[in-house]
């Protein structure tokens, strides 16, 4: 990187956002993009991956298209750059009417400035061709590892943003992800269309994060979690699988007078959002309780406590919800409590998440009737003749155009791109690969069971998970403390 840009970024930095020194990785890829390389970057939580995309956003002279999974996390996002002067507007379906059209001339105009909006905005009928118009010179993806169909978090509707970023002729791509192995980096790469992308990768480690686990099963296992949510330091999140296990600990917790709130999918809007400001504003002794959809866009920097109830599906997802603690640097603590039958609970999740060969079948078969007919049909006519949930359509009908065999017309209506025959021909391949995804979660969930029972330092085995095989042992999780007080003890024996 060029002397004359390095201290362009710095003079950014300082100037927009009081930091006067940047971290390694944070410079590499901000170089990178304004050197117009496509870019994938994977930094721990806490890393200050934002800044990636907000500091060339100030230096470019044409606008940045941020995606993003959350509109809750968007508008943090909106309300922090614009606190500090930063030119940013906000796309998505919350929006009123006077307002979104308001945004949309500001678009229109083009010129220096950061756009937040989700994928299905941005396909929208009214979004894109305010945004062609303006012509971006970058496209950044919030957690991108959402692409990936070997991501834990995969978002059909991130499919089709390798297509919309060449349809919008922007030149630059950047990936921002906390956690991805190297088969999800190269997912994200391949579906996003990067050319020789820069890779800016760090190891999933932070030194201030003590990682533990216990095995422990039934009863045991809400006995030991009692004594944990007392004695472990706070603010706390723990982590359930279930609502019911979510509503039951907060009842626990009610009763023993601890400070807490609780959120979880069944929670109404109004509800969860009032629980989500109770946390992030709350006193320092409050224990949030939550699914993982108490999630993305958590920035509260003094959690101190991390605590796993229940496993969760993924090592990825673990290391992602976990490490949401000490984001401020100070020591904090990361527990899983084990217990095997939990598995059994994130294999039924993961059945009922993941679309069925029948339901793809049957699918497949009313798209092929309607093109017969050589009729466009949209995701709620054609879930209702293929007798699937509409969410489970548009997962499937992202599937279908990411193999080229569908295409989403300006209405947002489904066209086949290939002959009946050949669309039923496709579902027998495309079962098959639903085959292979199964038989991934299985592989990850179990990857969370080996975590959990390894002998081994916790930080090692996680580093090694994502790609680096010779990770050193922490020193600090449980597992090196034990060995440290064995070999203490042996060299007292010894003398």
């Amino acid at each position: 990187m060029a002397a004359t840009t390095a201290s362009r970024i710095a003079a950014v930095a300082r100037r927009w956002f009081g930091i006067g020194q940047l971290r390694p990785e944070q410079e590499e890829a901000i170089g990178a993009v304004l050197d117009g390389r496509d870019t994938l970057v994977v930094l721990p939580t806490g890393f200050g991956k934002s800044l990636v995309y907000q500091i060339p956003a100030l230096l470019l002279e044409r606008p940045t298209v941020v995606v993003s999974p959350l509109i809750a996390l968007m508008r943090d996002q909106e309300r922090s750059l614009r606190s500090r002067g930063v030119p940013v507007a906000r796309l998505d379906s919350t929006l009123r009417a006077e307002s979104r059209r308001q945004v949309i001339a500001r678009i229109r105009k083009g010129g220096r400035m950061i756009l937040l909006t989700t994928p299905e905005t941005l396909q929208s009928v009214d979004a894109r061709p305010a945004i062609a118009e303006a012509r971006p010179a970058l496209m950044c993806i919030d957690e991108a590892h959402c692409i990936s169909e070997w991501g834990h978090d995969f978002r059909p509707a991130y499919l089709r943003l390798g297509r919309e970023r060449e349809a919008l002729g922007i030149p630059t791509v950047l990936a921002l992800t906390a956690t991805a192995t190297p088969r999800v980096r190269r997912d994200i790469a391949t579906r996003l269309g990067m050319v020789e992308p820069a890779l800016v990768i760090a190891p999933p480690h932070r030194p201030n994060l003590r990682f533990a686990a216990h095995h422990a099963e039934g009863g045991l296992k809400i006995e030991l979690a009692g004594r944990l949510i007392r004695t472990l330091p706070r603010p706390a999140i723990v982590y359930c699988a279930t609502t019911r296990a979510v509503d039951e600990i907060h009842r626990a917790l009610q009763r023993a007078r601890i400070p807490s709130a609780r959120y979880h999918g069944a929670m109404g809007t109004e509800e969860r959002r009032i629980a989500q400001r109770k946390f992030m504003r709350g006193g320092h002794r409050l224990v949030m309780v939550a699914t993982s959809a108490f999630g993305m866009g958590i920035d509260k920097p003094d959690i101190r406590t991390i605590l796993h109830f229940q496993v969760p599906g993924s090592l990825e997802q673990y290391v992602q919800e976990a490490g949401r603690a000490g984001r401020d640097g100070r020591p904090s603590d990361c527990v899983l409590l084990f217990d095997p039958a939990d598995l059994g609970i994130q294999e039924f999740l993961q059945r009922t998440s993941r679309p069925r060969a029948s339901q793809l079948r049957r699918l497949t078969e009313a798209l092929a009737a309607w093109a017969e007919e050589k009729r466009p049909v949209s995701p709620k006519d054609l879930a209702l003749s293929a007798a699937v949930p509409v969410s489970t359509c548009r997962s499937l009908a992202g599937e279908l155009e990411q193999l080229g065999l569908v295409e989403v017309d300006h209405e947002a209506r489904l066209v086949a791109r290939v002959a009946p025959d050949e669309l039923r021909a496709a579902a027998g391949d495309l079962a098959a690969r639903f085959e292979t995804l199964r038989r991934e979660d299985q592989r990850r969930l179990l990857a969370i069971a080996d975590y959990a029972l390894t002998e081994d330092c916790r930080s090692a085995f996680i580093r090694r998970w994502f790609g680096e095989p010779d990770a050193p042992a922490c020193g600090r999780c449980d597992r090196c403390r034990a060995r440290a007080v064995a070999l203490s003890g042996w060299a007292e024996k010894a003398l």
